[in-house]
């Protein structure tokens, strides 16, 4: 059984794609090109989003993890506001926590908290106070809910079928086809 200590984070490098696609293929489902797309902006030094990884002691992928900033009328677009009809108050420039899979065998062991605190220390280091991030109600015994309350996110709001009304997630892990879950809307109190 892993330990919190035997893992160590790094940024996303070319050769975590395929093992980072599996993982998040497998954890959170969603389209290829989706997938694709996230990746290769993340690996693209000029781009805006960021990847990071968490390996274990023998350098096998454990979990990845994926943050961007964008503008305001990006931000508004990717948590879907417009289409739920949310007001909320963004700045020119917001943080975006995009996703989180961690390897089922590697939860409760401190991953999580170590990419949200690292992505945290990121955003801050470009000068960005506003984040925000879409929380899965998935039917397992860790959530992003959690973390994202651990670490000082506020819940805006809760959205049944969030995914089905503000973008489809096909081939969700939970739902067996296209996801009508519930997700949460966070930020962070400078966010308001």
């Amino acid at each position: 059984m892993p330990n919190t200590s035997s893992f160590r984070l790094r940024p996303l490098a070319p050769t975590d794609v395929p093992a980072a696609d599996r993982l998040w293929a497998s954890r959170f489902g969603g389209a290829p090109d989706t997938r694709r797309t996230w990746i290769e902006a993340a690996l693209d030094p000029t781009h805006s989003a960021a990847g990071l990884v968490a390996v274990g002691p023998d350098d096998a992928l454990v979990g990845v993890s994926f943050l961007e900033v964008g503008p305001r009328r990006y931000t508004r677009h990717y948590l879907g506001l417009d289409t739920l009809d949310l007001d909320v108050p963004l700045a020119s420039q917001n943080g975006l926590f995009h996703l989180t899979c961690v390897r089922a065998d590697w939860e409760n062991r401190g991953v999580g908290t170590a990419f949200y605190k690292r992505r945290l220390e990121r955003l801050a280091d470009r000068g960005v106070s506003r984040v925000f991030g879409i929380a899965w109600h998935r039917p397992a015994p860790v959530g992003s809910r959690v973390l994202f309350e651990k670490h000082d996110f506020t819940r805006i709001a809760t959205i049944e079928r969030y995914y089905a009304r503000t973008n489809s997630r096909p081939h969700c892990p939970a739902c067996g086809g296209t996801c009508t879950c519930t997700a949460s809307l966070y930020g962070r109190p400078e966010s308001f």
